[in-house]
């Protein structure tokens, strides 16, 4: 495990200083673009720009890295994105902020195409949990720890602009001078969305669920901490909600194991719910550790169950098209992301930020719902998979986790990998 961990530190280290830029811009955007003046209904547009934008990039990525290769495309990308970045502090205007974003959403998925698909050639399927556990604690816990990097900067500086550029330009460092071999393209496949559904309506619908709560809220919320608790406490509501999801995926994905899996997705999706009525309840009239407690709570749910509708999905899918289902679900999370901030932006705006917390509340009753709604109509899957963690990243995750070849040419490929590293 020490070696073949050693074989793909570049690609998990380049991948994890790229978070820590995300999770410095999932606070900074929504403070600084309401510090100009916008309305929470414009800055909902932003966040569905930079969905819209991952989707595209997710569509393209096989082409495209067939056509230049993985380290290329990565280092482009990442150049994108530091652009991007730093455009945001030259406008203000809604369109601009909207392209940047949109441009920065598709390198960021083909960033992850690039990375995932070169973790899948590069580790064999006897190991691939145990990879993806280093990779989900180590980007997760970017993405808790970025905003600290711009802790103390006033929303309209510049100095967190050119800090998130700098930390995603570093994240080709690790990628460039790797000696590790690249792989071959991955491999295109129709997503066969009406397909999916019929085959496990549960997954779609959790997947669509997290997709339509998790990005409007998680774009939004640093704008209740700073309202209430001050720009700062932005960055703790923040962290709070991916170290709730980083704790509890594991058990709760282990737990999925055991009992049927939409169970546990209606479990996790109460945890949201009630820690969400309970941030409508009493917004603003709270202590700031226990609205922190809250929104970790509310993380610890609601940012745990994709993981377990793909996984659900890999219960009922064709044993060889199970990487093909994840990269739909992904799809369909997508979707749900560009939605859900363009219902969310208007709410807060109307009903101020306890709207989206009335929101989320309500989304996630309907997603526990929908898990007992499809007990009643189609018993349980045999386990075929044990669960693995999933993150919403590119259309190559699922292959890292389900694997794309047989064991025999999958153990001959990585060996010969390694010797070449």
């Amino acid at each position: 495990m020490t070696s073949l961990l050693r074989n793909v530190a570049a690609l998990i280290i380049a991948v994890t200083i790229l978070q820590l830029a995300s999770g410095l811009l999932g606070v900074r955007i929504p403070l600084a673009f309401t510090e100009e003046g916008h309305s929470r209904t414009a800055l909902g547009l932003i966040a569905a720009s930079y969905s819209a934008g991952f989707m595209m990039g997710a569509m393209i990525a096989t082409q495209l890295l067939a056509r230049v290769g993985h380290i290329r495309v990565y280092a482009a990308c990442a150049a994108i994105f530091s652009v991007t970045t730093l455009a945001l502090h030259f406008s203000d205007q809604i369109w601009a902020w909207g392209l940047s974003r949109m441009i920065a959403g598709m390198a960021v998925a083909l960033m992850f195409a690039a990375i995932e698909s070169w973790l899948n050639f590069s580790i064999s399927t006897r190991v691939r949990g145990e990879v993806m556990s280093v990779y989900m604690v180590l980007t997760k816990g970017a993405l808790a720890f970025g905003p600290f990097f711009a802790f103390g900067y006033a929303p309209a500086e510049a100095e967190p602009w050119m800090i998130a550029a700098a930390i995603a330009a570093l994240s080709m460092v690790p990628i460039c001078f790797t000696a590790a071999e690249q792989p071959a393209p991955p491999k295109a496949q129709p997503l066969a969305l009406v397909e999916q559904f019929a085959i496990a309506p549960a997954a779609v619908i959790g997947s669509f669920g997290a997709g339509l709560v998790n990005g409007g809220v998680l774009a939004l919320a640093p704008l209740y901490a700073a309202e209430h608790y001050g720009s700062n406490a932005a960055a703790e509501f923040y962290a709070a909600a991916f170290i709730g999801s980083l704790l509890l995926q594991w058990p709760a994905g282990r737990l999925s194991d055991r009992v049927d899996r939409r169970l546990v997705i209606a479990g996790l999706a109460a945890l949201a719910a009630i820690a969400a009525f309970a941030l409508a309840i009493w917004s603003g009239r709270l202590q700031s550790w226990s609205a922190v407690l809250l929104f970790f709570a509310w993380g610890a749910g609601a940012l745990s169950f994709y993981g377990i509708a793909v996984s659900h999905m890999a219960d009922r899918a064709e044993p060889g098209k199970l990487a093909q289902s994840a990269a739909g679900l992904l799809f369909v999370w997508a979707g749900g992301s560009v939605i859900g901030p363009l219902i969310l932006g208007p709410l807060v705006d109307r009903f101020d930020v306890a709207g989206m917390f009335w929101f989320a509340g309500a989304a996630a009753v309907a997603v526990a719902a929908a898990m007992f709604w499809r007990r009643t109509t189609r018993e349980a899957a045999p386990m075929r998979e044990e669960f693995a963690p999933q993150l919403g990243t590119s259309v190559a995750a699922g292959e890292i986790v389900y694997g794309d070849e047989s064991p025999g040419e999958d153990s001959s490929r990585i060996d010969e990998a390694q010797s070449r590293a």
